[in-house]
């Protein structure tokens, strides 16, 4: 049996199972939520536990696992470019320092031979550097561990550059497993990356977005000035596209995108999942996006040369 190891545990998180488990414990107790009655569509954050770890922890508590048989998980490349295709793991499970949590090769299999132009298999290297799935496993497991028959199985879904009709094409095809209530769907994303080195510096000094402009190093924002705190224009660029998306319109969320560039990682993913669910929401519908936090890495205040990247926990009952 191949298992695909925990290659970010020691670093991004603990490789210690009573570390983790007391941490993941910490998490969950402090997360203001409860567990959502059919709340079987998530999304969450993928970076270093110390910074979504609080995140992560309010989606996975939000989770109705109960009579989940396995989980579509979609996130984004953070290093290969591919396009016109999207990637799904040949490894048998996952390795989590808690215990390794199954793939579901069957569907797997069935995906390949749907349309083997459009559904690949990564290879080991690109499968075990690429964090967005990992990061989610340790929460899952120890939120399903004492389900019957243990965490469900999973179906890693990994995806590039798209174009809208690529998008539209895919979630087609995964339609008739949204309709199946036995199976759960994942989007794995942080929000907006903001500063140089990601390349993204957009800012709105009075909270309109028809006003973004780009901050270069040498336009810092006065810290007498009445406009916004950068991190509040960071917020507030996120909270709106977190609304697009609870508005279950995928073309009012792409048209968000394509005018806010925001650097959402996992854009496509989410995009995906909004085409697969928008004909299930009727407009009068209370069950699209709702979110249950949302934070940043650091609280820039006026210097455009610090960086963050924002984390946000939600979830949809269908």
């Amino acid at each position: 049996m191949s298992i695909r190891q925990a290659t970010h545990s020691g670093s991004w998180y603990s490789n210690s199972p009573a570390r983790l488990n007391s941490q993941l414990s910490k998490y969950l107790n402090e997360a203001p939520n409860e567990l959502i009655k059919g709340a079987r569509i998530l999304v969450g954050p993928h970076a270093g536990y110390d910074y979504s770890g609080p995140m992560l922890a309010r989606t996975y508590k939000a989770f109705d696992s109960k009579n989940i048989k396995r989980i579509f998980i979609m996130g984004p490349s953070h290093h290969v470019y591919y396009k016109n295709n999207v990637m799904l793991t040949g490894f048998d499970s996952y390795a989590t320092p808690f215990g390794d949590i199954p793939v579901d090769k069957s569907t797997i299999r069935e995906l390949v031979k749907l349309d083997k132009s459009m559904f690949k298999i990564m290879d080991e290297e690109m499968d075990e550097d690429e964090h967005s799935f990992e990061m989610h496993m340790p929460f899952l497991y120890k939120v399903t561990e004492s389900l019957q028959n243990g965490p469900p199985m999973i179906i890693p879904i990994m995806i590039s550059h798209t174009d809208e009709s690529f998008e539209k094409k895919l979630a087609d095809y995964l339609k008739p497993y949204f309709e199946d209530k036995e199976n759960a769907f994942i989007i794995s994303t942080d929000f907006c990356h903001w500063g140089s080195r990601f390349r993204y510096t957009k800012y709105t000094q009075n909270g309109k977005l028809s006003n973004l402009t780009n901050l270069n190093s040498y336009e810092g924002i006065s810290n007498t000035s009445s406009s916004l705190k950068i991190h509040e224009s960071i917020e507030l660029l996120d909270k709106r596209g977190m609304k697009m998306a609870s508005t279950g319109s995928y073309s009012q969320f792409k048209s968000y995108i394509n005018k806010t560039k925001n650097t959402i990682c996992g854009e496509k993913p989410l995009s995906v999942l909004i085409s697969i669910m928008e004909p299930y929401y009727p407009n009068d519908s209370d069950g699209r996006f709702k979110w249950l936090g949302y934070s940043q890495s650091n609280k820039i205040m006026y210097n455009p040369k610090d960086s963050s990247v924002s984390y946000a926990s939600g979830y949809a009952v269908l």
